[in-house]
Order: structure tokens, then C-alpha cells, then sequence
């Protein structure tokens, strides 16, 4: 018996949406000029890619994991949509107060970015490929 789970209980049980693809992209491409002007930290970067990869991986995968994204889901669009203003606003709260801080963070979501496109493509890969706009799933 292998103590290394099996990948699928890191992946949902369906291919990404074009939705995400195109999401994916997006980010992608606003996040790789960072990377080829060497205006990011690269160490960082790596911090933030490795953080990334732990939290959709296993950590959303394990039970407390399982109850925030429960949580997100019965929160609804609205309650969704004021979770993001709300992040929005404290970003830019930070910004103008801890300017070093938001940089640091900058850096390191940089290599989040980068891990989050890494996960979409292989889930497509493993789905096989992109289905629709958006899940059937039901909030």
C-alpha cells in the first residue's frame, strides 16, 4: 500500500470550463511579464508557486479544506461576490499603508498565479479535455 494518495482527489470530477481556461490565460499573460522583465522575486515567487500547490492540492482536499470550500459554495454568488469587494478593499487599504508588505505579496502571489494555471492545465489533461462555460453544478 502507497502512502501517496491517489492525484484524483486533488482535481474535480470534471474537465475545466473555457471559462477557467480563458481565466487562466488571462492571468497568465498579465502575470508573465513580471517574470520576463525580472521585476519579481523569484524566491518569492517559489514561496508563493509551493503555498499554492499545497492549498489546492492537499489542503483542499483535506477536511477543513473540504469545509471552506462548503462554506464558499452556500455563501452564493452575492455572498461570493462581497468576499472578493471585501478582499479588493484590503488590498487596497494595505497598499497605502504597508506599500513594502504588498510588494513582498505581490511577488509571491506571482508564483500562486502560476501554480493555479499548472493545476487547470492538468486537470484538463486528465479530464481529457475543456467542456463549456460553466459547471452544471447547482449552489
Amino acid at each position: 500500500m502507497s502512502a501517496v494518495p491517489d492525484a484524483s482527489v486533488y482535481f474535480p470530477e470534471r474537465p475545466p470550463t473555457w471559462a477557467e481556461v480563458v481565466t487562466t490565460l488571462l492571468v497568465v499573460a498579465t502575470v508573465s511579464g513580471r517574470f520576463v522583465t525580472d521585476s519579481v522575486s523569484v524566491p518569492l515567487a517559489v514561496a508563493g508557486f509551493l503555498l499554492s500547490a499545497v492549498t489546492i492540492g492537499p489542503g483542499a482536499a483535506s477536511g477543513f479544506g473540504q469545509l471552506i470550500g462548503q462554506w464558499f459554495r452556500d455563501i452564493g454568488n452575492g455572498g461570493r461576490a462581497s468576499a472578493i469587494v471585501v478582499f479588493a478593499a484590503g488590498v487596497v487599504i494595505l497598499s497605502q499603508v504597508a506599500e513594502d508588505l504588498v510588494l513582498v505579496l505581490a511577488d509571491a502571489a506571482a508564483g500562486g498565479m502560476i501554480a493555479i494555471a499548472l493545476y487547470v492545465v492538468v486537470q484538463a489533461v486528465r479530464a481529457g479535455g475543456v467542456e463549456g462555460w460553466t459547471t452544471d453544478r447547482v449552489d
